[in-house]
Order: structure tokens, then sequence, then C-alpha cells
């Protein structure tokens, strides 16, 4: 007698995920501006339009409330996003991390620094996955030339670069230019420095092969009336010069923030709000970009925004 076979197990049916579609949504979530979103996507705004008709589509009703003023989300498009938002991120992280998890089995991603590693830095570079990064401290007076020769993977230094093959990722830390002085100088008891005071002041320059640009933005020749200011020494690290401050009646210009990493009972630091203030740029070389540059970059505009 012929045996029936047996009635094989069904297999489960997985509704297919609109991943463009939620992405697209949970963008515009947060931007709630489809020019914005386009932006962001790397789409045109008609393609976020047609992503996003897509998607009511498929859920049924309508997400967004449109006019030609505003975007709003609708009841429905609130329950959505309070699920698919947050899921969405989590999505993208846990992706980026395994991106970057196998990006460090290759080589760390080398980081270098003027100066000091600074609190938004050091936090994005702890959300890398350990043993990701490896940071190089580069010389004051010389931030490009490491990578340039393909030593470090990005320079995080002070502004501007304009050098060839080097593309600036990002530019943040936007601060006050201050002034070192000795503590037993006459100037110490000031509560800040005018640009006319700071030529009368011999300060210390950084010493190295920067660029002709950059060295006239960090220690500029001249005060916003045309009076002329005076290097007679130079210094490899910013360390070296508050040595040398703190020895002379000499002054250096930094950066507030840098301030607050090289506290010195011997040094007041001065406020000199007529100078222009300083930046810090990302840079990396346009011909040998690392996989783990542009995660860096997203965690370090997460920390500064």
């Amino acid at each position: 007698m012929e045996r029936t076979p047996p009635n094989p197990v069904p297999s489960p049916v997985l509704p297919e995920l609109p991943l463009q579609e939620l992405e697209c949504f949970s963008v515009l979530v947060h931007q709630l501006h489809f020019g914005r979103t386009a932006e962001l996507l790397g789409v045109s705004q008609g393609r976020v339009s047609q992503l996003i008709k897509r998607l009511e589509g498929r859920v049924g009703a309508a997400v967004f409330e449109r006019t030609s003023r505003r975007v709003e989300l609708t009841e429905l498009g609130r329950a959505l996003a309070a699920q698919v938002v947050p899921a969405f991120a989590r999505l993208r992280e846990g992706y980026e991390d395994a991106r970057a998890r196998a990006a460090a089995a290759d080589r760390p991603l080398r980081i270098g620094f003027q100066c000091a590693v600074y609190e938004p830095v050091a936090r994005a570079i702890g959300r890398l996955p350990e043993g990701a990064a490896q940071l190089v401290e580069l010389p004051w007076g010389d931030p490009f030339s490491h990578l340039g020769r393909g030593e470090i993977d990005l320079a995080i230094a002070l502004a501007p670069c304009r050098e060839p093959g080097l593309e600036v990722l990002l530019e943040f830390s936007r601060q006050p230019v201050f002034v070192a002085v000795a503590a037993a100088q006459r100037l110490a008891s000031a509560e800040s420095v005018s640009a006319e005071e700071l030529a009368a002041l011999p300060l210390i320059e950084p010493r190295g092969a920067a660029p002709e640009y950059w060295r006239l933005a960090n220690a500029p020749r001249r005060t916003p009336s045309g009076r002329e200011l005076a290097y007679p020494a130079g210094a490899a690290t910013v360390q070296e010069g508050l040595s040398m401050v703190a020895s002379t009646r000499w002054g250096l210009l930094l950066c507030e923030v840098s301030t607050r990493y090289v506290p010195r009972p011997d040094i007041r630091y001065l406020p000199v709000p007529e100078l222009e203030p300083t930046a810090l740029q990302v840079v990396q070389s346009g011909s040998r970009p690392h996989r783990l540059a542009g995660r860096f970059v997203e965690l370090l505009v997460a920390e500064v925004s």
C-alpha cells in the first residue's frame, strides 16, 4: 500500500522590511523638513517624497501632515516613530560597530592631535571598539606633515587647512584667544589684554614646518588696527612655550580650552577679545581614507552638537 508523505512544515513568512523608506522616515522625523532630509541622505527632495509616499502606502495611512509651511507627524506617524526611530538607531549603531571591529582588526585608526585630547574627542574615541583608535601627538608648529606622509589617518589640528591632497571633514570647537603671561608680570593682574597692549609684549610662536597661512592665523603678525606683533622666539610644543613664558617677560597665544588643560600656578591666562577666535578641524588624506574615519567624525559630531 502506497504511503502518503507527511505534509511539510511550512516555512515562516517574514514580511519584507522597507529599509530605505524607514531610514528616510527616521531622518524626516528629526528634521521635519524635506530639503534638509534630502541633503543628509544625499538624495533629491523628490526622492524623499517618493520614499515617504511609498511607506504610507505600505502602512495604509499618512504618517506626515504636509502644508506649504510645515511638516508634522500624524497620530499614526508618532506611534510609528516611537517604535522605528530608536530601533533604526540601534540597527545603525550595530552595523557601524561591526564595521569598526572589522576595521580595527586590520589597523587602528591613527588620530593625531595638538596640545591635548579634548573631552569630546576622548568621548568619541571611547565609543569606538576597544583598540580601534591610536593617538599620536603632533608638533605644535607642524600639524599636517604626519598626515601628508601617511603616518596618521586623521589630524585634529588648529584651523585652517588648505593643503593639496588633504580634506577637511569637520570644523568644531571655536574658541576665543587667550595670552599666557608669567604670574610675576605686572600685566598678569589685568582681567584681559587689548590687542594694542599685546603689541608691546614679545610673543612665542609655533616652531616647525607649518604653512605660512596657518602660521599667520594662529600667530597673527598684526593687531586689528595694524600694529605689528613681534615673535622673537619659537617653541616646538605648547608645554615648551609655557616654560619659556614662566621664566621670561614673553607671552604665548592659545585658545581658551587649552588653558584648562595646562593650568600652572606660575602662569596667568588672559583673554584677548579683539583677536579672531580659533577653531579645530578634523583633516584626512584624500588618497588614503581609513574605513573608521567617517564613523569617528559621526561620533564626534554627536559629542559637540
